[in-house]
């Protein structure tokens, strides 16, 4: 009685198949140029900005390495990665233009090898040609805070650090934002003051003493008897109270007026 296997493993369960490509995918480009099924054992695909039909849409073969490229419809090149044709690796981890992780592929030598097959050069993929199933992709829009792209055109991702200085002043707030259903929900966002710093500039030059502290008291005259001075401090601090020191409340006032400060005492 010849042998029966009812459940066969992954890879050779898929063999027979076009996956990780979908069924109707005929993996012929315009030219030609064929891409045999089996070459992928698997695959997870999860690009920034890629939702639906996303397909392997350019292989550069030179003569020393393979690139292939994976996008959608909006963007041909949303990610990619490369391998050595004489020491290809089993899996293959796909990359964004700003080296963010965006899926892997899965195969092995011998079926990479199928690549050099193609001839050196540049060959394009439609959609119709080598389109992936739906089960093996991710939907990643493009939603959101992603990261910070800098002037030299560096992304800063992941755990990013913001510190505000110069009079800048960052905090978190919780809003409450409608969604598609209705529905109100919460979300976390960054608020950004530009509040002032006076003295920044100073602090910027070089040399420090090109500014000088300037000191706008320059006389304090008293409307209120019962004041007391402590002009015995040496760090230029001067102590003013009034009346008992013990007191739970206090009758000193400080007013702001057009020409400065107004220091009164206000009852008995």
């Amino acid at each position: 009685m010849a042998e029966r296997i009812l459940f066969p493993e992954w890879r050779k369960q898929n063999e027979t198949t076009k996956y990780p490509f979908s069924e109707r995918a005929t993996l012929v480009n315009r030219q030609g140029k064929i891409i045999l099924e089996g070459v992928f054992a698997d695959a997870n695909l999860y690009p920034i900005g890629g939702t639906v039909g996303l397909y392997l849409s350019r292989i550069v073969v030179s003569h020393a390495t393979v690139t292939l490229y994976i996008g959608n419809e909006g963007n041909t090149a949303l990610c990619s990665t490369s391998f050595s044709i004489l020491n290809p690796p089993t899996l293959l981890q796909l990359k964004d233009k700003y080296l963010r992780p965006a899926g892997v592929l899965v195969s092995d030598t011998d079926r990479l090898s199928v690549f050099q097959t193609l001839g050196i050069g540049t060959h394009d993929f439609e959609r119709t040609h080598t389109e992936f199933a739906a089960t093996v992709c991710v939907p990643m829009p493009e939603t959101g805070v992603r990261g910070i792209l800098l002037d030299d055109g560096t992304l800063l991702a992941g755990d990013v650090w913001l510190v505000g200085a110069d009079g800048i002043v960052l905090r978190k707030q919780t809003v409450m934002q409608t969604v598609n259903c209705g529905s109100a929900v919460s979300r976390d966002v960054i608020r950004v003051d530009v509040v002032g710093d006076p003295l920044y500039r100073r602090r910027l030059c070089d040399p420090q003493a090109l500014f000088t502290t300037v000191n706008p008291v320059k006389t304090v005259r008293f409307l209120a008897e019962n004041l007391t001075f402590d002009c015995s401090s040496t760090d230029g601090n001067i102590g003013i109270s009034v009346n008992n020191a013990a007191a739970t409340d206090t009758i000193l006032r400080i007013t702001n007026t057009a020409t400065g400060l107004k220091i009164s005492a206000a009852g008995v």
